[in-house]
């Protein structure tokens, strides 16, 4: 979660660092579904039997593929980011609505 609460000097480096931190996930995981149905519409197409344990397998490597390819820079992690310091108000709802007290 996206600590807001801090007013020192690094307040603002650490709050852009987590804000780049979630947009890469945030990649991460769009890529991941992605490649997801990717995979499940050309299987739909081949014939060839597979293996058990095939989807686990694929899935964990479904997943590596997409955190390497947010790590290069898809696009849409930068898209998010300028989203998000655009809008400051967005990230203290998020935060506030997070913590209970």
């Amino acid at each position: 979660m996206i600590s807001v609460q801090n007013t020192g000097p690094g307040a603002q480096t650490s709050d852009k660092s987590e804000i780049r931190k979630a947009a890469k996930e945030m990649e991460a995981f769009f890529i991941y579904e992605l490649v997801k149905v990717m995979r499940k519409t050309s299987e739909s197409i081949s014939p060839e039997e597979k293996g058990l344990g095939n989807d686990s397998y694929m899935s964990l490597f479904d997943m590596e593929v997409s955190k390497v390819m947010a790590e290069r820079g898809f696009g849409l992690q930068d898209a998010i980011v300028d989203w998000l310091e655009r809008s400051p108000n967005i990230v203290d709802n998020v935060v506030d609505s997070g913590h209970e007290e």
